[in-house]
């Protein structure tokens, strides 16, 4: 399918045939994923899961190498030297 890219607002947007987004299973008001990779645009329907755990919330927050979210530890941050009359 060849299409052309229009001015939509201040923002360029492409046209999709509603084939297109049954197939994929996408329709009105769904949630997507957008990102470029290799030069190519992605596009993924999102979990319509609403409720995130805590756990998960944690581990795409921090991500998971500076995080073990198993044992509900963050890292510790080192915020300098005291400045003024903070108690330490």
């Amino acid at each position: 399918m060849i299409t052309t890219v229009t001015k939509q607002g201040n923002s360029l947007g492409i046209q999709f045939p509603k084939s297109l987004w049954d197939n994929m299973c996408i329709s009105e008001n769904d949630h997507v994923e957008v990102w470029v990779k290799n030069h190519t645009i992605v596009i993924k329907k999102q979990d319509n899961r609403s409720h995130r755990t805590t756990k998960e919330r944690l581990a795409t927050f921090y991500g998971d190498t500076e995080m073990n979210v198993d044992q509900n530890q963050m890292p510790e941050i080192n915020w300098g030297k005291p400045q003024g009359k903070e108690i330490w």
